[in-house]
């Protein structure tokens, strides 16, 4: 009895000081502070640049040789390899170019493409996303598989202005997309523009169990050379999208009415015959020599205020 009595002193003191901390926090908005459990797990790790999950490495002896003499390279030419990897045409590349400048954006692809490039001056090996990297200046060719999942960013490059050396390539791309950038008809303006300036191919079928992880399609090769003579003057490509995104707007019209609104009923007789089309031939259905026709009937033949705008 006399020990309880003791420790009641104690007893208040202690319920007073939780009181006292319970109106402190209640005032600030603060919650009393409990002991956490430590949670077990492990560390993220991330890689200094985006790994493409479209990469599907080649490793297909037999194709990787067919697509190296595709190439048609020569001891004088620079060659790129996009999406370079380990290196599997990396290396028998640099035995038919002069230089070869392997691209790779994954850090531990990057690791070995150095380990095995060590000490030959023919590689170069460039840690970094293809489309924010500069391409070089004197004439150069490209033989490469490509990232699928950005197919239409590196094509943009190389064809576009970027890639005013860009000479002739071998790409290997979805049997998809290859069957888009090479069928006769098409209703993409960039395309136009690109077949204006460059001729593109599909060549063989690559099956999927050539890759490493398998894509989920077929592939196929993408053969691009440029036009010894272009199409168009070069320095009339934006007029040339313009042009084509204004025709192409009801891709199923009949080129005469497609026509209206740049060129005067006598213009369009004229240009028509000139380009060997029909009055109800589809938009759409125009070759590459009838729309290099047209366009070149309205730089010559049309006030430039009637041009339409890119």
């Amino acid at each position: 009895m006399c020990m309880i009595k003791a420790y009641l002193p104690f007893l208040a003191a202690g319920i007073c000081l939780r009181f006292f901390v319970w109106r402190k926090n209640d005032e600030t908005g603060e919650k009393p502070m409990r002991k956490q459990k430590k949670k077990q797990g492990t560390a993220r790790t991330y890689k200094t640049a985006p790994n493409f999950t479209a990469q599907h490495l080649l490793h297909h002896p037999e194709t990787i040789r067919q697509l190296i003499r595709s190439a048609r390279l020569s001891s004088a030419d620079t060659v790129l390899d996009i999406g370079a990897g380990k290196g599997s045409l990396t290396f028998p590349l640099a035995d038919q170019a002069g230089k070869v400048i392997a691209v790779e954006t994954d850090a531990e692809f990057v690791r070995v493409l150095r380990a095995k490039a060590e000490g030959d001056p023919r590689i170069r090996i460039i840690h970094g996303d293809f489309r924010l990297i500069r391409l070089p200046k004197e004439a150069f060719h490209v033989a490469a598989n490509i990232p699928f999942s950005i197919t239409t960013p590196i094509l943009e490059k190389l064809l576009g202005p970027e890639g005013r050396a860009f000479q002739r390539g071998v790409l290997i791309v979805e049997k998809g997309a290859a069957r888009r950038l090479t069928q006769s008809e098409t209703g993409d303006p960039r395309l136009l523009l690109w077949r204006m300036h460059f001729v593109l191919k599909m060549q063989s079928v690559i099956p999927r169990a050539h890759f490493a992880p398998p894509p989920r399609v077929d592939a196929a090769v993408l053969r691009i050379e440029r036009r010894e003579h272009p199409m168009i003057p070069v320095q009339h490509s934006a007029r040339f999208v313009g042009f084509a995104k204004h025709m192409l707007r009801e891709p199923r019209l009949a080129a005469a009415h497609a026509l209206r609104g740049i060129f005067t009923p006598a213009q369009i007789k004229a240009s028509m015959q000139l380009a060997n089309v029909s009055r109800e031939q589809p938009v759409r259905s125009l070759t590459l020599e009838q729309w290099a026709s047209l366009f070149c009937s309205m730089l010559q033949h049309v006030a430039p205020h009637r041009w339409p705008k890119g």
